[in-house]
């Protein structure tokens, strides 16, 4: 058996720690853990990934099983990962997105794993029949199900039929301790859009969007800050676009604060979202926001008091925001220092961070664990 006495193993399983929100989240949840309670490590189903080496900076362990991904990889995949439990014997296992918690939730029925974690980083619903029942059957055999945001939460009950007993939700939350940028905005019209760039994101509203505001304002800029699998189908729609002059696509940043600093506003164009951490961020640097009113952002923008939310997919609406926005700077100014108080106030990790240790403790406790009064 595990032993009973802390610090307590905790394994967070992913596919892979590529740069990208979730995984931002484990590392913030990994680095601020309470070392003395919990020896966090971090396993890879598939392959390490970039931010890899920033785990391992901070002295968390990172495990690769180095399994394939895609179909008939799940056999093999649960075998390994069932041998890497037997090994390890953690005394929880934290999984992050659907397939991981699937693979994690059938190991675990063969191993003494006490206590398994699952993080839902947003509705995450699965279209297709097989993948809804999976994600139900492990539902079921987990201690905890954490939702992101509320949206996710309703995703968990009422698709997922995940026993509301075992859903507690926790929203995401930012080190609002680091350095701020020193803002070196003008009063210009400048917006920047941090994200990976891919369907889910719609960069590609954002950019018809642009087009509209920029035949209202010759000098709007946008700057869209992230990397991604349609990078250059959104590079020629750019093109297409005539938008040369006024968006710049800078790539993988490892430092997002040099670009909120001269931008005047956040711009966040998705389909669907958890709790965006550059949401959070950006909001942190004291900037408005506008978004669209899906998943969790609707949690975390207050319309009229820290920025806009507008329908998804409807350029002319994401245009007509920023540039409502824009043109009161006085307004800017008032929303940019609502949101800096409410990302300070509302989303700190050390807040997120207490809640999933307490959560932790309490499920160990159930165990039989010996938890410090």
């Amino acid at each position: 058996m595990t032993d009973r006495h802390p610090p307590w193993e905790v394994v967070h399983c992913v596919f892979s720690v590529a740069i990208g929100g979730q995984e931002m989240v484990i590392l913030s949840l990994a680095a601020h853990a309470n070392r003395a309670l919990f020896a966090p490590r971090v396993l890879c189903l598939h392959s390490a990934g970039e931010l890899a080496p920033r785990f391992e900076a901070l002295g968390i362990p990172v495990d690769v099983l180095d399994q394939p991904v895609g179909a008939g990889a799940s056999v093999a995949t649960i075998a390994a990962l069932r041998r890497y439990l037997r090994r390890r014997r953690p005394a929880i296992l934290h999984t992050h997105n659907p397939t991981p918690h699937q693979y994690g939730a059938v190991a675990r029925m063969v191993t003494d794993v006490p206590v398994l974690v699952h993080t839902k980083h947003g509705r995450n619903q699965l279209l297709n029949l097989k993948g809804r029942l999976l994600e139900r059957f492990a539902g079921q055999l987990t201690d905890a199900l954490v939702p992101v945001s509320l949206d996710a939460a309703e995703v968990a009950r009422t698709v997922e039929h995940v026993p509301a007993n075992r859903i507690r939700v926790i929203r995401n939350g930012i080190d609002v301790r680091a350095g701020n940028p020193v803002p070196q905005r003008t009063g210009g019209w400048r917006a920047v859009h941090v994200a990976r760039l891919n369907l889910v994101k719609d960069q590609e509203t954002l950019l018809r969007a642009a087009r509209i505001v920029a035949d209202q304002e010759p000098a709007f800029h946008l700057d869209i800050v992230g990397d991604g699998e349609l990078r250059d189908p959104l590079e020629r729609l750019a093109s297409e676009l005539s938008l040369g002059e006024t968006v710049t696509f800078h790539g993988m940043q490892q430092d997002i604060r040099p670009f909120l600093a001269r931008a005047d506003a956040f711009v966040l164009s998705s389909t669907s979202e958890g709790i965006a951490l550059t949401l959070l961020e950006a909001m942190a640097a004291g900037l408005p926001v506008v978004a669209t009113d899906v998943g969790g952002n609707r949690e975390v923008v207050v319309p009229g008091e820290t920025g806009f939310l507008v329908p998804s997919g409807d350029p002319a609406a994401l245009a007509g925001a920023m540039t409502a926005l824009f043109s009161s700077p006085a307004r800017m100014r008032r929303f940019g220092d609502a949101a800096r108080r409410r990302a300070v106030a509302e989303f700190s990790v050390e807040s997120t961070v207490a809640a999933y240790e307490a959560l932790y403790l309490g499920l160990l406790k159930h165990v039989n664990r010996t938890v410090p009064q």
